[in-house]
């Protein structure tokens, strides 16, 4: 026990002395875990807020619908009513397939027919306004957005205008723009919003150019078996078309998969410029404490004690961002599985068991892949070399660094500051080529037309393609951010390790402006091959996620040359700050043994 209080107050001590990193880490794993969270709990949102939905309106197991119209489409449902299994139904009510037209727009919808007072089975629960009455019409609250409808306002439904007294949601039918899922007996066969009327306003509409069709909602003695009870052959003989409750259920989850693989794309980019920037801040924090592990390994500290205190740091910080992350995911996993706003509003997404182990994973791999090397390499250090603190010795002599002798000075210090630590050069190559891919998949995303749906006479946008631009628009903002926290953090921990290397230089003639440039080289050389290498997979990346036939449109030249030219210029204005630093610095200062 002794020991680990000893390593618990040895962390926290740790963290109270480097808390802008710490708090950087914690911003970092909380970005990558909150992605992970919400691309793992979106779905799972969605099926949640139908099931709340369902119950809340007492929503049908099965939803019924004749093939035919007019007397022929009553005559065909009445024996589904008699078929065992159905404890109770609703209906049938009469339905139409009208054009509405509402601020100017003109388009499809399913219009049903209902009694003035809420039916025991699908009585769709209001969250404007009151429900139907003579003259009035209560929308389906994704087709009243859609159309930017409110209570009090009007629309003309077959040339008669109606007020809308109510805005609603249901569970018997989905969201717009799905609102159809039986395009038989004159129904639109793709888009449409839903709208309620009463029965005999609905009835006056009718005529042989808007003939009326039916539906009917039932009830099941046992509604997990819904779908078994749809496809059996004794429904299916009826000349209905039948559909479970999971369907719309699926339909739902389904439907989200631009959205899905758009938060799932981000995650991806997000968990790997967290590792990246967890590396570079891990790196620098450990060059740092080269004389603290002397200190405590001359006070009897084994090795081992010295990387279990220096690992908690990390792993303490990343159970923490873990946590956070994983509640931003939930908190933000019920807006975004509802892009149409057609499902109940939920405030919290429960994570299953599954995703709290993926978010406990990630952020235990990004502290722990990121720590354990330099934790175990500062441990294993002896006391009198950490005492010392002398400077890091190079890695072995490449012929890339002697074959840089005949280069001018500054492209000379680069070549050679990049190839006596190849690790940090293929980290910056990493986050550049994990920055260039996802700006490069989003570019080609803003490069595609807009798609809208087809409603008839109007077009109107997609609210899931909508709902996808704004995230994509927000992994922008994360990977930027991050991405320049990362080259922030690589850039000042090469100058760090490149003081006593370039203070030699510079006794040796080389000019505060050599020494600078040839920092900001050392940064450029490994991100020119990744940038040019994450270009073609960003595009790739987007091709391989598209849904559709669709060929895919790259984005010109010139966007792509000025995303690849401002990758670049950031990387060399983040390491020109502190390069320029520790040029002004004294050799004599830089040469000094103990870390200032």
């Amino acid at each position: 026990m002794g020991r680990l209080i000893l390593i618990a107050r040895l962390a926290l001590r740790g963290l109270r002395r480097h808390l802008l990193q710490s708090l950087i880490l914690v911003s970092a794993v909380t970005a990558a875990c909150g992605a992970v969270a919400l691309g793992m709990t979106l779905r799972d949102a969605a099926g949640q807020s139908y099931a709340q939905i369902r119950a809340a309106t007492d929503g049908p197991d099965v939803m019924a619908m004749p093939i035919g119209t007019g007397d022929t489409a009553l005559h065909d449902l009445t024996p589904l009513f008699d078929l065992p299994g159905i404890a109770a139904h609703s209906g049938p009510y009469p339905v139409a397939f009208p054009m509405v037209q509402a601020h100017g727009l003109t388009v499809q919808a399913v219009v049903e027919g209902r009694a003035t007072t809420p039916d025991v089975i699908d009585h769709p629960q209001l969250t404007q306004g009151s429900w139907v009455r003579p003259g009035g019409a209560v929308v389906e609250r994704a087709f009243a957005l859609a159309l930017g409808l409110h209570t009090g306002e009007h629309l003309t439904v077959a040339g008669r205008t109606f007020t809308v007294t109510g805005i609603a949601l249901t569970a018997a039918a989905g969201p717009y723009p799905s609102a159809e899922w039986s395009p038989q007996g004159g129904g639109p066969a793709q888009s449409a919003g839903l709208l309620w009327l009463t029965q005999a306003d609905l009835r006056s509409l009718a005529s042989p150019q808007l003939p009326l069709s039916y539906t009917a909602n039932l009830k099941l003695a046992e509604p997990q078996h819904a779908e078994a009870f749809a496809n059996s052959p004794s429904v299916q003989a009826v000349r209905v078309n039948v559909r479970a409750w999971q369907d719309f259920a699926r339909d739902n989850a389904d439907g989200l998969r631009p959205v899905h693989d758009a938060v799932t794309v981000g995650s991806w980019l997000l968990v790997s410029l967290a590792l990246a920037g967890a590396s570079a801040l891990v790196a620098g924090r450990m060059a740092e404490q080269t004389r603290r592990v002397g200190l405590f390994k001359a006070v009897g500290a084994t090795p081992g004690l010295v990387a279990a205190a220096l690992l908690t740091e990390y792993l303490a910080v990343a159970l923490a961002a873990g946590v956070v992350g994983l509640a931003l995911g939930c908190l933000l996993a019920p807006a975004l599985s509802d892009p149409g706003g057609g499902l109940l509003d939920t405030a919290f997404a429960a994570p299953s068991a599954g995703t709290v182990v993926a978010v406990a994973v990630t952020a235990l791999a990004i502290s722990a892949g990121a720590a354990i090397g330099p934790a175990w390499r500062a441990a294993r250090t002896s006391t009198a070399h950490a005492l010392a603190d002398p400077a890091r010795a190079p890695g072995q002599h490449s012929a890339l660094a002697a074959g840089a002798a005949w280069l001018p000075v500054p492209l000379m210090l680069g070549l050679r500051l990049a190839a006596r630590r190849p690790r940090r050069a293929l980290l910056t190559a990493a986050s550049t080529f994990t920055v260039t891919t996802g700006l490069s998949a989003i570019l080609t995303f803003q490069a595609q037309p807009p798609f809208r749906l087809d409603l008839g006479a109007s077009t109107l946008p997609d609210p899931r393609f909508v709902l996808t631009h704004h995230i994509v628009q927000g992994v922008i903002v994360a990977v930027i951010v991050l991405a320049v926290v990362n080259a922030a953090a690589t850039a000042w921990n090469a100058a760090l390790d490149a003081r006593r290397p370039l203070a030699v230089a510079r006794t040796l003639g080389a000019t505060p402006g050599q020494v600078t440039t040839g920092l900001i080289a050392a940064q450029l050389l490994p991100a020119l091959p990744a940038a040019a290498i994450g270009v073609p997979a960003g595009m790739g990346l987007y091709a391989l996620l598209q849904v559709g036939p669709d060929a895919v449109i790259l984005p010109s030249s010139a966007q792509t040359a000025c995303m690849v030219t401002a990758t670049l210029l950031g990387l060399a204005a983040l390491t020109a700050a502190p390069a320029r630093l520790g040029a002004r610095q004294p050799v004599h200062k830089a040469l000094h043994s103990e870390q200032n």
